[in-house]
């Protein structure tokens, strides 16, 4: 899979989109990031802690898999923004941020048929 298409791809799904970036479970982001001209709302160091907590989470839902099988999506909403986590396989995430706006089944059926 082409990491950097993939979150041109999603950018390029709605305007509401603000972030779509691949990273790995060294918390290191290895594709894509903010929208051209979308100001970033969190310093980087806030940004790593919540990746490194949606890895955290996204492993304990793993884990459930045996008794209610395997995690989709999963999604934030904040005040600010919306944040929807997408597994990319066993260490990559697909994090994407969006307005709150959006509608979320329109972007979840989209982005799950390109992940």
């Amino acid at each position: 899979m082409e990491y950097e298409k993939l979150c041109r791809d999603v950018l390029d799904i709605d305007k509401k989109i603000r972030f779509a970036a691949i990273y790995n479970s060294k918390i290191e982001q290895i594709a894509g990031g903010m929208r051209k001209g979308v100001e970033n709302l969190t310093p980087e160091s806030i940004t790593k802690l919540s990746v490194e907590q949606s890895f955290m989470r996204w492993h304990t839902r793993l884990e459930m898999n045996e008794w209610i099988g395997m995690p989709k999506y999963a999604l934030a909403e904040y005040d600010r923004i919306k944040r929807f986590t997408f597994h990319i396989n066993h260490e990559k995430l697909l994090l994407i941020s969006t307005e709150l706006d959006i509608s979320n089944d329109f972007l979840i059926e989209k982005v799950r048929k390109l992940v």
